[in-house]
């Protein structure tokens, strides 16, 4: 299997992450702080907290695929409520069009379904899961582009 050609800064780090050894998802989430995607530091050890457990599709469970998890994180952390009385509504919708726009390329969200034809080719797995982390990494700056956010500070 060949490798999606990561076509902005963002997809590029995160690629960078993935080979370097880290999950999809802390590769999703450190490459968002480091691009700028979100533009404040997060502590490392809350990073870890939050990503490691989502990194393959969250251990036995095998279905919801880390990248997207990461990238769901990165979406709420960018535009989910800062306090109670926000639109509640409004993340939630955002969280659906990054699914909608996965799902359009993918179909399906669930690792081992996206895994699956790969079995048995470590190599090809790989592969794959990187033009994941690419196709995630390029929905989420899309939809940043689109989108006025602020991100916390």
């Amino acid at each position: 299997m060949e490798k999606t050609k990561p076509v902005n800064e963002f997809s590029k780090i995160a690629v960078e992450y993935f080979n370097q050894g880290y999950s999809c998802s802390e590769s999703i989430i450190k490459a968002a702080c480091k691009s700028g995607i979100l533009n404040t530091a997060i502590d490392p050890d809350v990073l870890n907290m939050a990503a490691s457990s989502f990194s393959g599709a969250m251990g036995t469970h095998e279905c919801l695929c880390g990248a997207i998890s990461g990238s769901q994180l990165v979406l709420g952390f960018l535009f989910g409520r800062k306090n109670p009385h926000d639109d509640p509504y409004k993340i939630k919708k955002i969280a659906k069009e990054f699914i909608v726009r996965f799902k359009d390329k993918r179909k399906i969200t669930c690792c081992k379904a996206l895994r699956a034809k790969y079995k048995g080719d470590p190599a090809a797995s790989r592969a794959n899961c990187c033009n994941i982390i690419v196709e995630c990494a390029e929905i989420i700056q899309a939809m940043v582009s689109e989108k006025a956010y602020i991100a916390a500070p």
